[in-house]
């Protein structure tokens, strides 16, 4: 029987990567302790002369033993989820790699579209999904919850997805002082926005927070003088030269994290499948970040199987650092996000610590730590 979702994880992913909102200011908060020791963990684990999260696939298999790993027991019928923005592992099924990779095992394949993240969680819940893509907070929250699953990798990190966005009048970090900033708070582009003034030396008291789902139309009406959001909703703004991007992670050093999940009970039992999962993804990955062109052959492929413009893709995530291993600034913003979400009680289980959310021995396993 499927779980019944909290109003509470409901709230925080109704959207594909943001958490819910709440009326309280927080802080960012320092990293956990035990982002700490997964950050010193990766560092003494990543391969000599490699730095965490840019293993290739070629580079990791080696003489793995995944690479004459076939499967000949009951058939296994594995459902992969997708919510139309979270793609390598659309791709992985779509362009044919799955198939390559498990030829000769006795696996089949099924994608599995839904609306949001709270479908996504409910499916997890009830066994009916193996393996899906979606942001950090919202698997978080779904972890927190204990819907069945846990991070086992991610599909990249972009610090640009969601940037401080600003009117053209405001240059600096002065000018931005006593601005009506607009953001939906509690979600992936309020912790962002933290991290992005503290970068710029003012906090959230230097501002004034208009809490609000609808930030393009607030920043377009000239209600507040900036907002943080998806970058592909202020294209045309940013087109036109009424706004213009004043700080995004590549000055705070955080990210968004698009965050690669596995069912815990499937993992446990098909380990070996799950590293070649991870490893199909990886493929992918590195097909992207060979050109400029297989990025564009993506982002068209994908706009005709979403039915998302070609534009949103390349916009949200051209040039992200692709890759299913997790970087040390992973790490470190995975500690700082959990902090932040305990801090504006968006978890069910606010006791929830970063190893509880993280399961990477499938990395291990597929060569990439």
């Amino acid at each position: 029987m499927r779980k019944a979702l909290s109003i509470g994880l409901s709230l925080c992913m109704a959207a594909t990567l943001a958490g819910c909102s709440t009326g309280a200011k927080t802080e960012t908060t320092a990293q956990t302790t035990a982002a700490t020791e997964a950050e010193t963990k990766a560092q003494e684990t990543q391969a000599e002369g490699t730095t965490a999260g840019e293993t290739t696939a070629d580079e990791g298999a080696g003489e793995n033993a995944l690479d004459s790993y076939v499967y000949d027991g009951e058939p296994i019928e594995i459902h992969l989820g997708d919510i139309n923005s979270q793609f390598p592992l659309n791709l992985a099924y779509n362009l044919g790699y799955l198939e390559e990779e498990f030829e000769g095992s006795n696996v089949t394949f099924t994608m599995d579209y839904f609306q949001n993240g709270p479908a996504i969680s409910e499916a997890f819940a009830s066994g009916d999904l193996d393996f899906a893509e979606f942001g950090e907070q919202a698997a978080i929250a779904g972890i927190s919850a204990e819907y069945g699953y846990k991070i086992i990798g991610r599909n990249c990190d972009t610090e640009t997805m969601y940037p401080l966005v600003v009117n053209k009048d405001i240059t600096d970090a002065q000018g931005l002082k006593g601005a009506k900033i607009a953001v939906s708070v509690g979600t992936s582009a309020h912790y962002l926005l933290l991290t992005y003034l503290e970068s710029l030396g003012l906090t959230e008291n230097d501002i004034e927070l208009v809490n609000t789902n609808d930030t393009v139309t607030l920043l377009a009406s000239g209600e507040v003088q900036g907002a943080a959001d998806q970058l592909a909703k202020f294209n045309s703004m940013i087109e036109t030269g009424d706004v213009h991007v004043l700080a995004d992670g590549t000055a705070s050093g955080t990210c968004q994290i698009s965050a690669f999940l596995g069912r815990t009970e499937f993992c446990e039992k098909y380990p070996e499948i799950t590293a070649k999962v991870l490893r199909t993804v990886q493929r992918v990955d590195d097909w992207m970040a060979e050109s400029e062109a297989n990025q564009k052959e993506a982002f068209s492929t994908l706009a005709g199987i979403t039915q998302r413009e070609e534009s949103w893709f390349s916009t949200m995530y051209g040039g992200s650092n692709f890759g299913v291993n997790l970087t040390e600034q992973d790490l470190r913003v995975l500690g700082e996000v959990l902090e932040f979400m305990k801090a504006n009680d968006l978890l069910s289980n606010p006791d929830i610590e970063l190893d509880d959310i993280l399961e990477l021995k499938y990395l291990e396993i597929a060569g990439y730590r």
